[in-house]
This record gives structure tokens, C-alpha cells and sequence, in this order.
């Protein structure tokens, strides 16, 4: 490997962890292009943030010698970059090769797998019913309306129980109902994309309704079957509350682009990004008494996990939840623009949510809504970090 060669790092998932007692980075792909996970000692960060395609190996054995106070040889530098190589952490010829792979299998699948069975819930049919069964437990209701369009976490199913409940016990859906469901698209480098596979669960598929889909296929350019949907897990939770609680519906599965950089740059993502203004005119149009909305996400994202150079705890806890509850307070009695504004003073909060509820709010305009928090919290997610979740419904 010749010392001008400038590694660029693929995006990657990013944790920090103790490994045999030293402070460390996990690092993974969060698509799944690459089933590898590599450790590395967290003091090479700053070698690693130099893998953008513009510092080459002597760039980086610089960097490395600084960090670690010692000469650090080429030699480990080449020993670095070739492992994180062939782990498919780079781009270059042999990511290529995995992802072409990746990218055949997925669209061979006729029916999209459960991605997360038997690792953030069972996988055996009966220990999830139990598993659910709990979860659904953990909340007792108020007496309420149904609501047309509820609002659920997609936080790790344990550490979110209580929110999941709040949301899920609240939902009533008639036979034969279909379900629009909008999901955070984490990994998703599109605007909108729509799955048009049926979503298997160990409980069963859930079916996607094919007549709705192909009249939004007919209007939309939504990048359907995007990759992005195989590992995405924001989706996946809400289907098997569904599964487990309602026997005939079926769903039309969308996951939703970030809108941040529209947002920062001070941009209506609806007149920046025409897609998303399609989107909801056509919605409005194909809704009829049958068709019900679920948005599968979280809120603020807090600490070091989340890139802040602060712990988040107790105190960041109440003000997330407090911006949290401005944030739908605004949706429910303002109109988009009020909510738009409020979205991007929300932005140093990380609400991974904030797309879909901005298209949900331009989808409401004009009806004669009337929106409830059912429950809120501020989760402890990883040392130093938070994340908080609510569930909320609309009727009308």
C-alpha cells in the first residue's frame, strides 16, 4: 500500500465502550453491507475522523504519533487501514463487492425479514407474545378517543416499554383497515422510500396494501424497496405490536429522509424538496374512513453517545422533555409554519423523529384535529446519554 493512498471511512455506527478495561470505539455499519465489527482505542478517533478521502497514510502516522505519544511506524498505519478494508469500512473496491452482494440479496427476498428477532425481542412465537404482553402491561390508559393517528417510540422495545404501551393500548383499528406508516429513515440517503415487500414477523407477515401502493408508485417517485429498509428497525417494532394485537389490516410501509439540512438552511423542506408536497397532496386524496397513520419515532437524542461534548442526565432529561412538549403543543394548536419554526429551534435537540412529524403536520393542514399526549419520558441510553420518547394520538 503506497503512502499517498487517502482512505475515506464509510459511514458508520460509532460507540464508545470499555474494552478489557481501556476506553475504546466499537465501530459497525449500520446497513449491514458489512456484518464485521471492529474495536479500536478511543484515543484513535482523530486518526479515524482523517479517513475523508484528502490525508494520506503519512498524514495519518503524523496524526497517530501526536495522539498516542509515541513514533508510531507506516507499518501500523497500513495494519490499520488494510483491516478496516477488509472489513468493508472503506470505500474502495472491496466495499463495492459487498455491497453489490448485499443490495442482489435484498431484492431477491420476497418478503422483508424481521432484522432484529432474537436480538431486541424473541424470536420464538410464544415467548414474543409474553414479551409483548408485558410490555403492554406496563401502562394503564385513561379512558380516551381512538385515535386516526398515533405516535409511537422505536426505542429499544425494553427501554421504551412504557411509551410503546401508552401508545398501543390507545389504538383501535375496525377490520380491513390499512395503515400508513412513517418511519425514521436513519440510514436512508433518499427523501421518501416506500416498501413494497410484505414485512415478516415470527408472528406472522404483515401484508402491504397492494392497491394503495401501486396508485402511490403510479404518483410518486418514492425510491421504493430502498436498502435502507432491511436493518431499519423503526418500522419493524410497530408491525409487531400490530401483528400481535389486530388480525386484518394491512400497511403501506414509508420510511422518511432527514430534513435537517433544509431546516439549517433556513428552507421549507416542502417548497426545497417537491417530493414531500406530492406526497402529502396525494395522501389527502387516497384517505378514506379506513385509513389510519402511525409514526414510528424518538425524540431528542442527548450526550456523548450522540456526539455532545456534555453527560446528559436528570436536568437534560426535563428540558428534553419540555422541548419535546413544545414541540407537539405547536403542532396541535399551531398551524405548519408555527411548526416548522419550532422544528428548527429544536434542531440542537436531535429529534430523529422531526421529518415525519414535520410531513404529518403538512398533512394536517386544514383538518379540524385534536391531538393528546398520552405519556412522555427521558430515557438513560448508553453512559452519559439519553434519549427521550412520547406517544401522542390525533382524532378527528
Amino acid at each position: 500500500m503506497s503512502p499517498t493512498f487517502t482512505p475515506r471511512l464509510r459511514p458508520l455506527e460509532v460507540l464508545p465502550l470499555n474494552w478489557q478495561g481501556r476506553s475504546s470505539l466499537l465501530l459497525r455499519d449500520p446497513l449491514g453491507y458489512s456484518q464485521e465489527t471492529l474495536v479500536v482505542p478511543q484515543v484513535l478517533g482523530p486518526v479515524l475522523a482523517l479517513m475523508d478521502g484528502h490525508h494520506d497514510l503519512r498524514d495519518l502516522q503524523a496524526a497517530a504519533t501526536r495522539v498516542l505519544g509515541r513514533l508510531v511506524l507506516l507499518e501500523e498505519i497500513i495494519h490499520l487501514v488494510e483491516k478496516l478494508d477488509r472489513s468493508g469500512f472503506l470505500e474502495g473496491e472491496n466495499f463495492e463487492r459487498l455491497r453489490r452482494a448485499a443490495e442482489e440479496s435484498w431484492h431477491r427476498e420476497p418478503v422483508r425479514p424481521p432484522a432484529c428477532a432474537g436480538q431486541a425481542y424473541p424470536q420464538d412465537p410464544e415467548s414474543l407474545r409474553r414479551f409483548l404482553d408485558e410490555i403492554l402491561s406496563s401502562f394503564t390508559p385513561q379512558p380516551r378517543k381512538p385515535p386516526r393517528i398515533l405516535i409511537a417510540p422505536h426505542l429499544d422495545l425494553r427501554s421504551g416499554a412504557r411509551g410503546f404501551a401508552a401508545a398501543y393500548r390507545a389504538l383501535e383499528l375496525p377490520p380491513g383497515a390499512r395503515v400508513i406508516l412513517l418511519g425514521t429513515g436513519h440510514q436512508l440517503d433518499a427523501p421518501l422510500s416506500l416498501l413494497l415487500k410484505d414485512m415478516d414477523t415470527p408472528l406472522g407477515k404483515v401484508r402491504v396494501d397492494r392497491t394503495l401502493t401501486s396508485r402511490l408508485m403510479e404518483a410518486l417517485p418514492v425510491f421504493p424497496d430502498h436498502f435502507a429498509h432491511r436493518r431499519e428497525h423503526s418500522l419493524e417494532f410497530q408491525t409487531l405490536f400490530l401483528r400481535h394485537l389486530f388480525s386484518e389490516f394491512k400497511v403501506v410501509p414509508f420510511l422518511v429522509g432527514s430534513m435537517e439540512p433544509y431546516l439549517l438552511r433556513g428552507e421549507d423542506p416542502l417548497e426545497a424538496q417537491p417530493l414531500y408536497r406530492k406526497w402529502v397532496e396525494v395522501l389527502r386524496k387516497l384517505w378514506d374512513e379506513r385509513t389510519y397513520m402511525i409514526l414510528g419515532i424518538d425524540f431528542a437524542h442527548l450526550g456523548k453517545r450522540y456526539g455532545d461534548a456534555f453527560f446528559a442526565g436528570p436536568q437534560e432529561g426535563s428540558r428534553a422533555v419540555a422541548r419535546d412538549r413544545q414541540l407537539m403543543e405547536t403542532l396541535f394548536r399551531g398551524d405548519y409554519r408555527d411548526f416548522l419554526e419550532e422544528a428548527r429551534r429544536s434542531l440542537s435537540f436531535k429529534i430523529c423523529g422531526l421529518s415525519s412529524l414535520i410531513l404529518l403536520r403538512a398533512f394536517l393542514e386544514g383538518y379540524p384535529f385534536t391531538g393528546e399526549i398520552y405519556y412522555q419520558e427521558a430515557v438513560p441510553f448508553g453512559p452519559g446519554s439519553l434519549v427521550s420518547i412520547l406517544a401522542a394520538g390525533i382524532w378527528w
